[in-house]
């Protein structure tokens, strides 16, 4: 199977956790979407420069849908509260970028909720896409994502400038990345 093939089938096909469920964005959650992007704290790390509207979202999104190299869910805990984003894009057959990752800070503390979102993704985009490598990048005054990202095992390889903004650009090969350590974390997480 292509990772085209691939993408169109997981389009419908959510990725289910211990903690949260990774579905796949449809017009049902874009609502959603624009106000996760428009919390204060998203704005500024993903450098948006601007609040989001509804039409623009659904804008944005009759484009992903001609594109067949982008996966992006809106993750939901298991009451069915919409607390996040997460996304695979540019996917090739090599490698892929994750990002667009947002937890709503009222839901982040107490539950491992950004865990197992860079799991899910990540262990997806090595497993079922079958990537050899994942870029990130974190806007450098990011302190949280920087030691999120590096704890998984990405490696620093340089600063890229993003619309006027400095970004660590990491990169992670499945050697390197520590899933099995906090898949480990996540279990016994949900075991207490």
């Amino acid at each position: 199977m292509t990772y085209e093939e691939i993408i169109t089938r997981y389009r419908k096909q959510p990725l289910i956790g211990e903690c949260i469920d990774m579905i796949p964005i449809n017009k049902d959650c874009l609502a959603e979407i624009v106000r996760l992007r428009n919390q204060e704290r998203s704005v500024y790390y993903l450098n948006q420069g601007h609040k989001l509207t509804l039409q623009a979202q659904q804008e944005w999104f009759a484009g992903y849908l001609t594109r067949n190299n982008d996966l992006y869910w809106c993750i939901y805990d298991k009451n069915g509260t919409a607390i996040g984003t997460n996304r695979l894009y540019d996917v090739s057959e090599v490698c892929c970028t994750q990002g667009s990752f947002i937890i709503d800070e009222n839901y982040s503390m107490g539950m491992p909720y950004a865990l197992e979102s860079m799991l899910l993704s990540l262990e997806f985009a090595f497993d079922c896409l079958g990537v050899k490598k994942i870029i990130n990048e974190d806007r450098c005054d990011n302190a949280m994502m920087n030691s999120i990202t590096k704890k998984f095992g990405f490696i620093l390889t340089e600063t890229v400038d993003i619309r006027g903004i400095k970004y660590n650009h990491y990169e992670l090969v499945k050697e390197n990345a520590r899933l099995e350590k906090y898949r480990k974390v996540l279990e016994a997480f949900v075991r207490r």
